[in-house]
């Protein structure tokens, strides 16, 4: 395996540093450091926090697990597949799963699961060794639905293309607190990215990006309502942000919504990625997919509809 080299352009640690560098997590950027993995201007440092300078020359040898761990499933899943092919597949994704590994899921998230369903990805990672799933757009932990994965990276790009052309939609059904009046309404308001020191997208008119829903009332009991809603745009938290800056946040969205004193709601917002319509990259027809409520949403409509 060779070795990766580096040139610091900003003064900083050197865990944070490979962290941000080598596609590593900081437990993992520690580890190769503390195994004599690191050197720093042709001189071996063991020390996370040993701060660089810039114009020093990072290199690092990649422990071998390292390179494995990441494709290594916690445990043996199942994916829900609504449709596979060669090119690309739709998954249900399950309420609770992470996308992509992060801190704290290193080894139960869709990526890690994807690896152990005996599909054959047509991509190479940075060390040439490992593939990697195409992950075309995300959805949050706690939303179940449909997600696409391309199988290469051609594949992967051309549907990525199709998000940025608006030819990819993304239908998804909320219930939200409150009696909405309209039977049909477009929310359009820029939002900001949330980020660690603030977890929640916030409308911004003058520093937000661009971000549009489109929303259609299915029913209403006075105290809840039923939504479709279409995202024109993708971003980050979109509709549960706009839901909750119009005053009908969604149901069980403890950070846009309120806390729920019913035991029943317990298990995060109740939003489910329901509809994927996209065109085909190769045959140009398009293809709408469809995916059921969980059982977590149909007790709560219960509770709320009876």
């Amino acid at each position: 395996m060779e070795d990766k080299l580096f040139l610091v352009d900003v003064i900083m640690r050197l865990d944070t540093f490979l962290s941000k560098n080598a596609n590593l997590s900081r437990a993992q950027a520690n580890k190769v450091i503390k195994a004599g993995n690191v050197t720093v201007s042709n001189k071996i440092i063991e020390k996370p926090s040993y701060t660089l300078k810039i114009g020093d020359k990072v290199s690092f040898r990649p422990l071998q697990e390292e390179t494995s761990e990441i494709l290594k499933p916690k445990d043996d899943v199942k994916l829900d597949f609504v449709f596979k092919s060669d090119d690309f597949c739709i998954i249900n994704k399950p309420r609770g799963m992470v996308v992509h590994p992060a801190p704290g899921h290193y080894d139960d998230t869709l990526v890690n699961y994807l690896f152990n369903q005996g599909l054959n990805f047509d991509f190479s990672c940075d060390d040439g060794e490992n593939i990697r799933p195409g992950i075309v757009h995300r959805i949050d932990k706690d939303t179940q639905g449909l997600l696409a994965v391309a199988m290469n990276e051609e594949t992967q790009t051309l549907l990525q293309q199709e998000i940025r052309d608006r030819e990819f939609h993304r239908t998804y059904l909320a219930l939200v607190y409150g009696d909405v009046p309209d039977k049909r309404f477009r929310i359009d308001a820029p939002l900001t990215k949330p980020n660690h020191s603030c977890k929640k997208a916030k409308v911004d008119i003058y520093n937000g990006r661009d971000a549009v829903t489109h929303c259609v009332k299915l029913s209403s009991t006075g105290k809840v309502s039923l939504l479709k809603c279409t995202l024109e745009t993708g971003r980050t938290h979109q509709i549960r942000a706009h839901l909750a800056y119009i005053g009908y946040p969604i149901v069980g969205d403890s950070l846009y919504g309120k806390n729920n004193d019913d035991k029943s709601i317990s298990k995060g917002q109740l939003l489910s990625a329901y509809s994927l319509s996209l065109i085909h990259p190769y045959t140009m027809k398009r293809m709408t997919f469809y995916a059921p409520i969980d059982e977590y949403f149909k007790k709560v409509l219960r509770f709320f509809y009876k």
